[in-house]
């Protein structure tokens, strides 16, 4: 072969080469970073990353630089649901927040299902939500709102258009930014989370600790891009199963009717569509709403039964929940709120399948539902797979 051609083909690959240098892209390790989030918000692999930057391991540290294969950087506007994801790891792959999809996704909760197609991007036509407007109190300060809705006072007075010192007038309204309005006032059955205020030296990680819950849903209950605290800020306190896992496809077979099977350990307390999931709702005026049970559609005097035997030990009438049964078997509490009859009293041991109430709309209500919970421990518990799992299983 001639010199020039082997010229050439030298010259071919070096430029081969620097077009994929170009190509390529640096990016720096974010607190709460994954290969898995990375790869997704770049539209890459776990695996194409490792072989880019040798790495032997998927353990990365925050402020490490890995360098994108070429070609990967272009995002996707819409993400399917695989097994295993929750809302908080969709939102960290690709640069967003849980609050954004479910408002994009017209989500009333974190429940995704294997397959769901979610949007991740809103296009340069559509218009942004409707943002949170708050009337200001008597005392309000931009440092106090900031404090309130896990803003800065620096970000709310740029949305504004006012300067970081001024006085606020009770009456006057604020946009709040990174915050949407409400949907739906009306809290349709449970109590709202605990708040606490970060102390000096606090960590994300040492709250979650002390509290029994975890960074994930710290993160997404206070819509918190980064783990950075600020003392004297408030948190909302979630537990720690706040983002469930993606649950499987959802089948054709219908919701069973509310009687008792062979075999089966928990059964549907009522018979109706779920009209509101357990976890993270959409924002209140308040700010995160975390739902602490499901709720279940029914008309006043629709049946409600036990959905697993016990002792009834709470029969009678409890702030928001309104009239109420509580359940308990062992370590576990069953939640049956709105009621508009009570027909058990405590003390009585009930069978799965039992009548025990009929559904109303007393307490804090929108409408006629029942709003069923499972508590273990106290700490409250998604029942959506626990009754699906009977259903798949009969």
């Amino acid at each position: 072969m001639p010199a020039w051609r082997y010229g050439f083909i030298l010259i071919l690959i070096l430029i081969a080469f620097l077009l994929s240098v170009a190509a390529a892209q640096d990016i720096t390790v974010k607190p709460g970073d994954s290969l898995w989030a990375i790869a997704s918000r770049h539209h890459t692999t776990v695996e194409a990353l490792m072989l880019e930057n040798g790495l032997t391991s998927s353990s990365l540290m925050p402020g490490m630089v890995l360098r994108l294969p070429g070609g990967s950087t272009a995002q996707p506007s819409t993400y399917t649901v695989r097994p295993g994801d929750t809302l908080y790891d969709i939102a960290l792959a690709f640069n967003t927040s849980v609050d954004s999809l479910i408002v994009l996704n017209n989500l009333d909760g974190t429940l995704i299902r294997v397959g769901q197609v979610l949007r991740v991007v809103r296009s340069e036509e559509e218009p942004e939500p409707e943002p949170l407007v708050v009337t200001i109190n008597p005392g309000d300060t931009l440092w106090a709102l900031a404090r309130r809705h896990d803003s800065t006072p620096e970000a709310i007075s740029a949305a504004n258009r006012i300067a970081v010192n001024s006085v606020l007038r009770p009456g006057d309204q604020l946009r709040i930014p990174g915050r949407y309005a409400p949907l739906n006032q009306a809290d349709q059955g449970g109590a709202a989370p605990p708040t606490i205020t970060v102390r000096r030296g606090d960590s994300l990680w040492q709250i979650a600790q002390r509290y029994g819950t975890t960074v994930a849903a710290l993160m997404s209950a206070n819509n918190l891009s980064d783990t950075n605290l600020r003392t004297g800020q408030t948190l909302r306190i979630v537990p720690g199963n706040e983002l469930a896992r993606a649950l499987p496809a959802p089948t054709p077979t219908p919701t069973p009717a509310p009687t008792p099977r062979a075999g089966s350990e928990l059964i549907w307390p009522a018979n109706g569509a779920i009209t509101s999931p357990f976890g993270h709702r959409r924002l209140r005026i308040s700010g995160s709403n975390f739902h602490t049970g499901i709720d279940i559609d029914g008309n006043t005097g629709d049946p409600i039964v036990a959905a697993r035997g016990g002792l009834v030990t709470f029969a009678g009438w409890r702030s928001g929940f309104g009239k109420l049964v509580i359940i308990t078997a062992g370590d576990t509490e069953y939640y049956y709120a709105h009621a508009s009859q009570l027909l058990v009293s405590v003390g009585e041991v009930v069978e799965a399948g039992q009548l025990i109430a009929r559904i109303g709309a007393t307490g804090i209500a929108t409408g006629s539902h029942l709003h069923f919970e499972i508590r273990v421990n106290g700490r409250p518990l998604d029942p959506l797979p626990l009754l699906e799992g009977r259903q798949a299983s009969n």
